[in-house]
């Protein structure tokens, strides 16, 4: 059987593809995960966090639209963890208050609703933030989610699979043939025919690109969360702590999510540490003490580590790469929040049905670059 569509990675912007080829009418889409289950991986290991405060216009339209997406699986699946309205809180002092009341003018000409507050202000809405600096502003945006990636991917795979989808786990890619006529996957101890291919592998796009004879501009890097268990109940919202770079996400009465414990340097997806590395968890607790005390009786659940792709201007790399081959990868951090609208355009481009030039992955030579993150206000 030839399959229209062969996509790899069933992350949260493969299985946006899956689900969007088939939307648009697709025949015969296949979808190859090297895992047990979908989104295990970079998608898993996120903080889930949604936000209206990313810095360049195109990545604003981004989330806009995966919200609508997000918000349809919820709908559609019945599982309100696919996105919850949790609101966001950032913190700043100090030299960071400027780019966090700069952010302030474009939110208000988007008509999105924020909110700044002094000191007094968030210590009376949030009584345990008790450890914050006198100086200390926040911007305040209610509309901000927090997500559940993998929830998502098995809604919209589940959806994609009604009309069609051919899904595939455990079946790690390891080899690829390009053809004048057709694209030869091997995976799994088998061998898969398609029109074409796109890679959405996160971090192993570049390896898979690689069997093809390719190239990318594609660096992993490493990055950290954590689980923390507090003395007691809190109601704190999403906190992001910008001197620290540090965010925060409820995760049940007692407990927390931190992050970030970003490394700034190169990792093999297939050879790196997935626990959280000791400087970090001691340096993460140290961390929660800057706004609050609960951090004083905290305990460490457990720590992980996951890989975020960088690229040179932290834009994602999407379209073909060669005849027949397309990829979508690049994340940089900021992933999960675009990855549905994301996965959509990939599978329109790869399709023909849509043009993303400016972000044509060939654009840079596959060199090393310096790897800055993409979560930034700036």
């Amino acid at each position: 059987m030839t399959y229209d569509l062969v996509i790899v990675g069933g992350g949260i912007w493969g299985s946006a593809a899956a689900q969007a080829a088939v939307r648009a009418g697709v025949r015969s889409v296949l979808l190859l995960e090297a895992n047990i289950g979908l989104a295990q991986e970079s998608s898993a290991k996120s903080g889930g966090i949604l936000t209206d405060l990313l810095w360049h216009p195109e990545d604003q339209d981004f989330v806009e639209r995966s919200r609508t997406l997000f918000a349809e699986a919820r709908e559609h699946s019945g599982d309100v963890s696919v996105a919850q309205r949790v609101g966001l809180l950032s913190l700043a002092e100090g030299e960071h208050v400027a780019s966090l009341e700069r952010r302030t003018a474009d939110l208000k000409a988007r008509g999105i609703p924020f909110e700044l507050l002094d000191r007094q202000e968030i210590t009376r809405r949030y009584p345990r933030l008790d450890r914050l600096r006198q100086d200390t502003v926040a911007l305040w945006t209610p509309n901000d989610w927090h997500l559940n990636p993998t929830a998502y991917a098995q809604q919209a795979t589940a959806e994609a699979r009604e009309a069609g989808l051919t899904l595939r786990t455990q079946s790690r890619v390891d080899g690829i043939r390009l053809t004048s006529g057709k694209v030869f996957v091997q995976a799994g101890g088998e061998t898969y025919e398609g029109e074409r291919l796109l890679i959405a592998a996160g971090t192993w796009t570049r390896k898979l690109v690689r069997l093809a004879g390719l190239d990318l501009a594609l660096l992993p890097y490493r990055v950290q969360l954590s689980s923390l268990e507090l003395a007691e109940s809190h109601r704190l919202p999403m906190v992001w702590h910008l001197s620290t770079d540090v965010y925060m996400v409820p995760d049940g009465e007692k407990d927390v999510l931190a992050g970030d414990g970003t490394r700034l340097s190169e990792f093999d997806p297939d050879d790196y540490q997935t626990s959280g590395d000791d400087q970090f968890e001691e340096e993460i607790a140290e961390r929660l003490l800057m706004v609050s005390s609960l951090g004083e009786r905290a305990g460490l659940r457990s720590s992980w580590a996951g890989l975020v792709g960088a690229t040179p201007d932290r834009r994602p790399l999407l379209g073909r790469l060669a005849e027949r081959l397309y990829v979508a990868c690049g994340d940089n951090g900021i992933g999960v929040m675009r990855g549905p609208a994301l996965g959509e355009l990939a599978a329109k481009v790869a399709l023909e049905l849509a043009e993303a030039p400016h972000l044509n992955p060939g654009r840079f030579r596959p060199e090393p670059f310096a790897i800055r993150p993409g979560f930034t206000l700036e």
